[in-house]
């Protein structure tokens, strides 16, 4: 999966009408007063208003984010991406893997978020600066902290680092002022955030708006199993896992839409078949309706009666066996929302994109089981987790 895949798969976790606030900073504190603004800051953020729309995404790094993670309210709107295999040991937020190596997560990193919040930092913040900035991302840097997130020489080469729009100029002011207080300067921090996050609430076009909003209540009066293509990935899960059954243990089918082993369409027959028959009622499988692996395992599972087959809204499986579910108003939005639903996910071969959605799933603490006798990315090809 390229690093633009796996940055959209993370804004659909964060949610697609989030306004995301990512945090850039020094492994330390040089300054002792800065530590002390970004605890303030933090403290302020996670108790706005807008904390409900709003999302906070670090890099996992000591220093700058492991501090605004620690002090961001209860932890639950903060979000630490990592290379597979590492833990932030932050005590507060989401860890989420999503990439190889340390670079490519800063690279991840740079295109999710819509706010840059920079504090102090070496010449690498300057360059993720820049990176984020000729994407048209917002960069707020708090000046008087000093080093890259003050040098107008350094910070960023771009362009001019102009006021964004919802920053007053007061506000922007605050940022390098040595006489402001800890206290002014976290209000004024909170309340350009606030304002960024204020117009998709305006228009009830937020994650939560849609939650409330509307089209969920349309969807309510026909029935809470009805699908429709406003709602998030979050709220299709829950409706899902509704219908499947509160108490499901769902195994996700994810496979190569081709055999490529001579041996592996037979062990997916008798794997379904197994399945089926060891596992009691509260066991539910679910494909994502493609031909190979996931067709063959529908097609021996039983009678079909505890397959689901999940599609974009609109779209028929063709397949002969199980129930064919909606999610998603395009092939993308399923995928998302299918490495999101599952207890466990069975793979056999595969290339990179059954890599990606096993990474996905294993990120979020779903079981992955590889037949790693099949090979490809089920025997550890194309960044598989471990």
């Amino acid at each position: 999966a390229t690093v633009e895949e796996v940055a959209g798969w993370v804004r659909t976790t964060l949610g697609r009408d989030a306004c995301v606030v990512c945090i850039l900073g020094g492994l330390g504190f040089p300054n002792e007063r800065s530590r002390v603004l970004v605890e303030a800051i933090a403290d302020k953020l996670g108790a706005s208003s807008a904390a409900s729309r709003t999302k906070f995404v670090t890099g996992g790094s000591m220093g700058v984010q492991e501090t605004f993670a620690r002090h961001c309210g209860d932890g639950s709107k903060v979000w630490n991406l990592l290379p597979v295999g590492q833990v932030s040991g932050f005590g507060q937020g989401t860890d989420l893997h999503v990439g190889a190596g340390e670079e490519e997560c800063k690279a991840i990193l740079g295109l999710v978020g819509d706010v840059y919040l920079t504090v102090e930092g070496a010449p690498g913040v300057s360059e993720e600066a820049d990176a984020v900035r000729a994407r048209g991302a917002a960069v707020v840097p708090l000046r008087r902290t000093g080093r890259a997130s003050e040098s107008p020489s350094d910070f960023p080469q771009v362009a001019p680092l102009e006021r964004p729009h919802f920053a007053t100029e007061e506000q922007w002011a605050l940022l390098e002022s040595q006489d402001a207080s800890v206290g002014e300067l976290a209000a004024a921090v909170a309340a350009m955030v606030e304002a960024c996050a204020a117009p998709d609430a305006a228009k009830g076009m937020s994650a939560e708006a849609h939650a409330g909003g509307s089209a969920v209540k349309e969807e309510e009066e026909a029935g809470p199993t009805v699908a429709s293509t406003s709602e998030g990935p979050a709220e299709a899960v829950r409706r899902l896992r509704g219908k499947l059954g509160v108490d499901a243990r769902i195994v996700c089918i994810l496979g190569a839409a081709a055999f490529r082993n001579a041996d592996s369409e037979e062990l997916v027959k008798v794997l379904a078949w197994k399945l089926q028959a060891a596992l009691d009622s509260r066991a539910q499988f679910v494909t994502a309706c493609t031909s190979g692996v996931q067709e063959t395992f529908a097609n021996h599972c039983g009678d079909g009666s505890r397959v689901w087959n999940l599609l974009p809204v609109g779209h028929p499986s063709g397949f002969v066996r199980g129930t064919d579910i909606h999610a998603g108003a395009d092939v993308v939005e399923r995928k998302d929302i299918f490495s999101l639903l599952g207890d466990v996910y069975v793979t056999v071969e595969g290339g990179p994109d059954v890599s990606l959605q096993a990474r996905m799933a294993l990120a979020r603490g779903a079981a992955v089981v590889p037949l790693m006798r099949t090979g490809g990315a089920s025997n550890g090809m194309f960044n598989f987790p471990t």
